[in-house]
């Protein structure tokens, strides 16, 4: 009798949609605040002569969500986009520094920040990013924009 490893990528699947489905039926909201499940649909980046880029604020900024390392450091960097010109801090940030920070910014009337993750950067830390630029910036409709740029970050 011979056993086929490849298929067993299916349990994962089967045991996350479960866990889903329990998690989902135990968000009763009978006598309770409804609760809010976030979604975050990505669009597809097309290359097409006919697409521009958008128009963007002569200063905007950028929240990084770095890869983890070991020992593990802070995973928040704010860049500052100055006409095109990047220009990163030096200092990274935990969560509560960039929770200051983002009031702080939003107090002096600077534009949203965009979120950027690196593509090894750990979901939560995502999340936790992308839940408080919502938290702090609720001024704001749900929008995204996502702009191809060549090279590494």
């Amino acid at each position: 009798m011979t056993y086929e490893d490849s298929k067993i990528w299916l349990f994962s699947f089967a045991d996350l949609a479960f866990l889903l489905l329990i998690a989902f039926t135990q968000a009763s909201t009978i006598g309770k605040n409804p609760v809010h499940i976030g979604e975050m649909t990505i669009p597809k980046v097309v290359d097409a002569e006919s697409i521009s880029n958008l128009d963007q604020p002569r200063v905007s900024y950028q929240i990084r969500v770095l890869k983890p390392t070991i020992p593990e450091t802070t995973p928040f960097q704010l860049v500052t986009v100055t006409d095109g010109t990047l220009h990163a801090d030096e200092h990274t940030l935990n969560a509560q520094a960039l929770r200051d920070r983002l009031t702080r910014m939003h107090s002096e009337g600077k534009n949203r920040p965009m979120l950027v993750p690196d593509q090894f950067s750990l979901s939560k830390d995502t999340l936790m990013a992308m839940s408080l630029i919502e938290k702090i910036y609720d001024d704001h409709g749900k929008r995204v924009t996502v702009q191809k740029i060549s090279g590494a970050l």
